[in-house]
């Protein structure tokens, strides 16, 4: 009888954990975004075939205060500013990981995944393809997009130095386009929307072939039009690293680190623009390249 009983306790037990097994491994993640920007929907799209808790989508513009009151979920994500803001409404004391942004926000609950152009190995692919390189050129729009100290300090520590040309106004372009053709310079392009503007990124690769100066960009657009490289971020391995930190710090907590830096850059190269510009590119350099043009 004792036994019989006994068995019948592990069965019970069993069951209840069996019933509760789903709660146990698969989280409730609340993951904000703007549904207009394709970037935002693709990374989404990936990380809902990566991930193994229950995503509830929150698009920004469609998701209601009251549903932010309504329960606490396990964890939330935010890609870019807008829907950062939008996850700040939500009164829970949660872990909260932001990417897309610019930089970290002044809230303990955030987890920061850094998107910001990947300087460093910019500047050391530069060096790498023309050694005898003095001077980055950086042209900019917005005053957001100024160089900041960190641009600053990369360029310093590989022997260069900076020249930035504010392009607000139309007729600073020629001055600031004589500069870039100076020798032994190299333009870097920040991810400004206003140098995206015809006239001007016209002009700039037209001086680029004429000086035989290389431009760094950061879209694969851009290469395709005529910069040398470009160190590009894609939605599936952003959405892979998003889901790293996800299980990480559902495992971990609290985090152990509440800044990431994301080091899952594409180079894609352009080998024909480097060609016509008598720029040497090694085989290494190639093979390390997702994509060639």
């Amino acid at each position: 009888m004792q036994t019989v009983r006994r068995q019948k306790i592990l069965i019970g037990v069993i069951a209840i954990l069996l019933l509760c097994l789903p709660s146990l491994v698969s989280a409730e993640v609340w993951v904000f975004f703007r549904p207009d920007i394709p970037l935002h929907m693709d990374t989404v799209t990936n990380l809902r075939s990566l991930a193994e808790h229950k995503l509830v989508f929150c698009p920004v513009g469609k998701t209601s205060f009251s549903f932010l009151e309504s329960k606490p979920p396990e964890f939330a994500i935010a890609l870019g500013d807008a829907a950062l803001q939008l996850s700040l409404h939500m009164a829970w004391n949660i872990d909260i990981l932001t990417t897309l942004i610019d930089s970290p926000p002044d809230d303990s609950r955030t987890i920061f995944l850094d998107t910001r152009q990947p300087y460093a190995m910019q500047m050391q692919l530069l060096k790498s393809l023309v050694p005898e390189i003095k001077t980055v050129w950086y042209p900019y729009v917005a005053s957001r997009f100024a160089p900041d100290s960190d641009l600053e300090k990369v360029i310093m520590e590989t022997g260069m130095q900076i020249d930035s040309h504010q392009l607000s106004d139309p007729r600073t372009l020629p001055t600031a386009l004589r500069a870039f053709g100076q020798p032994e310079t190299a333009a870097l392009l920040p991810p400004d929307p206003g140098i995206m503007n015809d006239a001007i990124i016209q002009a700039i690769f037209l001086a680029s072939f004429r000086a035989h100066n290389l431009v760094v960009s950061f879209s694969e657009s851009l290469v395709k039009q005529g910069s040398a490289f470009a160190y590009v971020l894609s939605p599936q391995p952003l959405a892979a690293a998003i889901n790293e930190v996800l299980n990480e710090s559902l495992k971990i907590r609290p985090a152990i680190s509440r800044v990431r830096q994301f080091d899952r850059w594409q180079l894609i190269l352009n080998v024909t623009v480097l060609d016509k510009l008598r720029i040497k590119v090694s085989d290494q350099i190639k093979k390390s390249a997702a994509k060639l043009y």
